[in-house]
């Protein structure tokens, strides 16, 4: 990777790719060694998200490891969005900004109103993520669980083109809307098993449409509660493979056509 943030997607490089994945949480630390081994062996590349400033600095460690393969993310997830420091992120940010390729995974989520983290503070945090984004011209990750319009709507007061809804989870009408905008829209473990994910995905167009596995959450039915790995890929493709009846390597070639416009080439 070099200092300019310049990322070249070249098919000779790079055979798989998962868009969303948290390599600085804990449950990745015993098999780092591993999973980077993993990721070099596939040929797969992996956009490492991070939720603090915490994991953010942990993120751009790990990402060093293996600069080709790993492509740092930092963030404030919406979950940590009450009493976080934003002046502490912004130093931090402004000192590694050569260093960071895109910003997330951060957001909105109705969800945790419930857990006391008001959404005045989601939306203040978001904003803030935002304008950092749109400063820099750094490539987003978002989070909007039963956020998606309040979402659309905050996003249309900033120029910010390269965005990812990450595990889209909006109505059929919200991801058309979604896509028609230009955005990219991702599809996760949940869509081998999951009839109603299906149906969605079966919406969405190919040309902006990507895949990740949000590890290192754990998924039921037919991953068993497994921790999500990279490994999970493949059969993410092949069920996309089959809603769409298309080949998996053009899938795969069509991901990674979307991705140049994400990702500065």
């Amino acid at each position: 990777m070099s200092l300019n943030n310049q990322i070249i997607i070249n098919p000779n490089i790079y055979r798989l790719v998962d868009t969303h994945i948290h390599l600085s949480a804990p449950e990745f630390i015993s098999i780092q060694s591993e999973l980077i081994n993993y990721l070099k062996m596939t040929q797969t590349l992996v956009f490492s998200v991070s939720e603090t400033l915490k994991t953010s600095i942990e993120t751009l460690k790990i990402s060093s490891l293996m600069p080709k393969f790993i492509i740092p993310f930092v963030g404030i997830h919406p979950k940590f969005t009450v009493n976080c420091n934003l002046d502490q992120f912004d130093t931090f940010f402004n000192k590694n900004l050569n260093l960071i390729n895109g910003i997330g995974e951060i957001g909105l989520d109705k969800t945790y109103i419930q857990r006391g983290i008001n959404f005045t503070s989601q939306i203040k945090v978001f904003e803030h993520m935002l304008k950092l984004a749109e400063k820099s011209n750094k490539p987003i990750s978002i989070h909007s669980r039963n956020a998606t319009q309040d979402t659309i709507q905050i996003l249309s007061s900033y120029n910010i083109k390269k965005i990812i809804f990450h595990w889209f989870s909006g109505t059929a009408s919200e991801l058309l809307q979604v896509q028609n905008y230009g955005y990219l829209t991702s599809f996760g473990p949940a869509l081998v098993y999951s009839k109603s994910i299906q149906k969605l995905a079966l919406s969405s167009n190919p040309e902006f449409t990507v895949v990740e596995t949000d590890g290192p959450v754990r998924f039921s039915a037919c991953f068993e509660g497994k921790m999500a790995e990279p490994s999970f890929i493949p059969s993410i493709i092949q069920t996309l493979s089959n809603i769409w009846n298309i080949s998996p390597n053009n899938i795969i070639s069509q991901m990674f056509n979307n991705l140049k416009n994400y990702i500065n080439v």
